[in-house]
């Protein structure tokens, strides 16, 4: 199960850069990428390119092997097969959240 745990954490990984790679020609001519909207649909919080497309990868990244870690060093053995898709959700929700983010983000008017 180990094994299993740090697998779906390097598939999601590399998931959440290939988002990131699909992206990266939209943002090519912009100075800024928006970060955080307003619930008002403003943005409030905008950042270089480079930056917009590795923060979540690199934060998802670092939780999905920290929680694969955990599944292999942390759960009893007789509990580690229940533990597993604790990886899968984590990878899914932030696989979700950056696409998301990305597909708003490159909508947007902010050069």
């Amino acid at each position: 199960m180990t094994i299993i745990a740090f697998a779906l954490a390097l598939l999601f990984s590399l998931l959440l850069w290939g988002v990131s790679h699909l992206f990266q020609p939209r943002f090519a001519g912009r100075e800024q990428v928006v970060m955080t909207w307003s619930f008002g649909g403003f943005p409030t919080w905008t950042a270089p390119p480079r930056v917009a497309l590795a923060f979540t990868p690199v934060l998802g990244t670092l939780m999905c092997f920290a929680t694969a870690a955990m599944v292999a060093f942390a759960t009893p053995d007789e509990e580690r097969g229940d533990a597993v898709p604790a990886v899968g959700v984590i990878g899914a929700l932030f696989l979700a959240i950056h696409a998301g983010h990305l597909w708003f983000a490159a909508r947007s008017n902010v050069r």
